[in-house]
């Protein structure tokens, strides 16, 4: 191809004058001709290059020395400093806000990564374009009671009855995310897109092992006023969720929902004014998600998919990076139906219903609080009763009632701190009290931790969390006790 470019333009550019209509000639402008020699000569260059690549075996010291892997003259660092009248007049305070600059200081630009001469990421549809993004994460976790399970705690091991030493430590890069979003053609007043992100967990999450583990992976057709997707996505019931450093967050100590099934959503948006959005969900979730235990996969569905809905009211206008209004509120529920075979005992049927509200209010650009309260039955698969669905014994669903609430201050742009507590409560009465249950009666989590954003791309988290968790069998001791998580983030 660039063989056939660079023969069109030499043919263009051999003639000092060009005829124009009416056999009058017209002069080539000298500036013009020069730089049409100068595409010339560029093209020549590149024709040349492709040809050696394409006639030089492919050695490792061929590579070191190629275009792809030294790369061309990238930008440089020098640009000036954001001036701080320039980010006062984007509505910044004094200490700095979330503009994108710091008003007490001078932010330079960090220096992008070399460019390189060789192709980049392709589709084989020319209709989509595609934006790949990730994180790389090291997450080191230090706890003095044993937690279930090390690397991702969600809740605490019985404390030893013969006082042996339980303290801890995991250091892993299973958080570590890689995820693609995918943008395609416009059709019938709908965008098409899609999301694919997974972690470096395997299929068992409380085991701590490593393994390939997809988190979303859907398509979807979006207006301003309507949504329609398909695939793996996050669940509609109950979405609120906490900024800590595990992975948990909070499920099985006051966070339900979060987890990730296959589901067929439709979303329904009503803007009566640019500050005011009504926000209508439904969706057809799977039933049984065994994900974070392996220990759902007893049991299964009746044959029907579970319903989840949710409608909410923001207000104000959009900001930041996530287009999130100052205020929000939800309302959320959940209803289907599980199954367990005990053979020879015919099935039990346990209804699967939840419900719960959850909130986000900004009070300014620098302060705000976050939370959610629920209850239901037989709620496990969606991180709720401590991971419990079922009684062992009967078989029957266990009711549960839990929440969590966090407060969050910037200090700064780039430094900002989060405070919270989250509670668990599943009805004893639902539990079994036998001691190869090990039924769990009451989880809580409080937590404090200090995010620091370097720059673009580098985060650096301390977090200091204090857990309790009680159980139902008098053989089995209650524990408690603290634990201390540093992560260290590259994103990109």
């Amino acid at each position: 191809m660039a063989s056939v470019a660079i023969l069109m333009l030499a043919v263009s550019i051999a003639p000092l004058t060009v005829a124009a209509e009416g056999d009058t000639l017209v002069a080539v402008p000298s500036e013009q001709l020069r730089q049409i020699q100068q595409e010339l000569a560029y093209l020549r260059e590149k024709e040349a290059e492709r040809s050696t690549r394409e006639n030089t075996p492919l050695t490792v010291a061929s590579f070191l020395d190629s275009p792809c892997h030294v790369g061309c003259e990238s930008a440089t660092c020098d640009s000036p400093c954001v001036a701080c009248d320039a980010c006062r007049m984007a509505d910044c305070d004094s200490q700095g806000g979330l503009c994108g600059c710091l008003c007490h200081g001078c932010v330079r630009p960090i220096c992008p990564a070399p460019c390189v001469d060789c192709p980049r990421v392709t589709m084989l549809s020319p209709y989509f374009n595609i934006n790949v993004f990730g994180a790389l994460k090291l997450d080191m976790i230090f706890s003095n009671p044993r937690s279930v399970s090390e690397s991702v705690p969600f809740f605490l091991a019985p404390t030893s009855a013969s006082g042996y030493e339980e303290s801890t430590v995991s250091i892993h890069a299973r958080q570590s995310t890689i995820g693609a979003a995918f943008s395609g053609p416009e059709f019938g007043g709908f965008q098409s897109g899609g999301q694919m992100i997974a972690m470096f967990f395997n299929d068992n999450v409380i085991q701590d092992t490593y393994g390939f583990l997809p988190l979303q992976a859907y398509g979807e057709l979006k207006n301003e006023q309507w949504r329609f997707s398909a695939g793996l996505q996050f669940d509609v019931f109950a979405p609120g969720i906490p900024t800590v450093l595990p992975f948990s967050a909070l499920a099985a100590s006051g966070n339900v929902g979060n987890s990730f099934r296959g589901q067929l959503r439709l979303e329904r948006f009503f803007n009566p004014s640019s500050e005011v959005q009504w926000t209508a969900q439904m969706a057809l979730s799977e039933p049984v998600n065994s994900t974070i235990d392996p220990t759902f996969r007893l049991l299964e569905d009746n044959g029907w998919p579970n319903v989840e809905g949710r409608i909410a009211l923001g207000l104000g206008e959009r900001s930041g990076a996530l287009s999130l209004r100052p205020f929000e509120m939800g309302l959320s529920g959940v209803v289907g139906e599980l199954r367990s075979t005990a053979v020879p005992n015919p099935p039990v049927f346990a209804d699967v219903w939840g419900g719960a509200v959850d909130f986000r209010a900004a009070f300014n650009k620098s302060f705000g609080v976050l939370g959610e309260v629920y209850t239901g039955k037989a709620l496990g698969t969606y991180n709720g009763a401590i991971l419990q669905n079922i009684n062992s014994v009967t078989l029957e669903g266990v009711r549960s009632s839990g929440g969590f609430i966090e407060t969050y201050l910037y200090l700064s742009r780039r430094l900002h701190t989060h405070i919270g507590y989250g509670i668990d409560d599943p009805n004893d009465d639902d539990l079994p009290d036998t001691l190869a249950a090990a039924a769990r009666t009451k989880n809580q989590t409080y937590y404090t931790n200090l995010l620091w954003d370097v720059n673009q791309t580098f985060r650096i988290g301390f977090e200091f969390a204090y857990r309790d968790t009680e159980y139902k069998s008098t053989l089995l001791r209650d524990n408690q006790g603290a634990g201390f998580h540093t992560q260290l983030q590259w994103s990109f």
